[in-house]
């Protein structure tokens, strides 16, 4: 089977391993528009469900995406003169 991915961020890329997991004869191309070293400096928030799910469809990625997961315990939302602290992350 032949599959098309379109776009290489992370539900795109997670789709793409997943479906070559399932099946190594599978023929997945992720097309991407921006170069392969271009970021943009954000981050993912996983919930504890989410984490759940991607361990139940591949334990070996999940280890591997969790393994090089960075956590903080509050976050602080900051526009101007306000700031929100977001507990528990």
């Amino acid at each position: 089977m032949r599959i098309n991915v379109i776009g290489g961020g992370p539900a795109g890329l997670y789709f793409a391993l997943l479906m070559k997991r399932h099946d190594e004869s599978h023929e997945v191309t992720v097309f991407e528009r921006n170069p392969p070293d271009a970021t943009f400096g954000w981050g993912v928030v996983f919930s504890g469900r989410t984490l759940s799910n991607l361990r139940e469809a591949d334990e070996v990625s999940h280890r591997r995406i969790t393994g090089s997961f960075e956590t903080w315990d509050n976050v602080d939302v900051v526009l101007r003169e306000s700031r929100v602290t977001v507990r528990g992350n």
